[in-house]
């Protein structure tokens, strides 16, 4: 008896601690989980852009979000998009991240010369400095390559 007790709590606390794809209670991610995380998530980007660009003048002009469920690998990818004015200047702040973990795999940042390169705009599965773009349309190539 000790030993059966002792095998169900080896696999309950290893099915507890295994990522949530993985998990026999608790299902997978998919397309609501998605919806509800990355609104969640935008909704915290949101708000840290306020505060953030509020110390330092601007307020948020626009902003979009566009989400993205990769069903193969159980993915939401979350690309949130913020025009903020600042002392007579447009500044856009891009992120795309991982709705569940809040991973970021890329940023971009502008102070809107399209004659000038982006201050940042960086992007990798790792989300190391390797991935380099030098304007947003090709910002919006990678976001389609990983998205798929």
């Amino acid at each position: 008896m000790l030993k059966l007790l002792s095998s169900a709590t080896f696999v309950t606390l290893l099915a507890l601690s295994s990522p949530v794809m993985a998990n026999p209670f608790f299902g997978g991610p998919n397309e609501a989980s998605c919806v509800t995380a990355a609104d969640a998530s935008a909704k915290q980007y949101e708000h840290e852009q306020k505060i953030i660009w509020g110390k330092m003048g601007g307020s948020i002009q626009e902003f979009k979000q566009q989400r993205y469920f990769v069903s193969s690998r159980g993915q939401c990818l979350l690309d949130v998009k913020f025009k903020i004015a600042q002392k007579g200047r447009v500044v856009t702040t891009r992120y795309l991240v991982d709705a569940f973990e809040r991973r970021i795999y890329g940023t971009f940042y502008d102070v809107g010369n399209s004659n000038a390169r982006p201050l940042t705009c960086n992007y990798g599965v790792n989300f190391n400095e390797a991935g380099q773009c030098a304007n947003e349309s090709e910002f919006e190539s990678v976001i389609a390559q990983l998205v798929n």
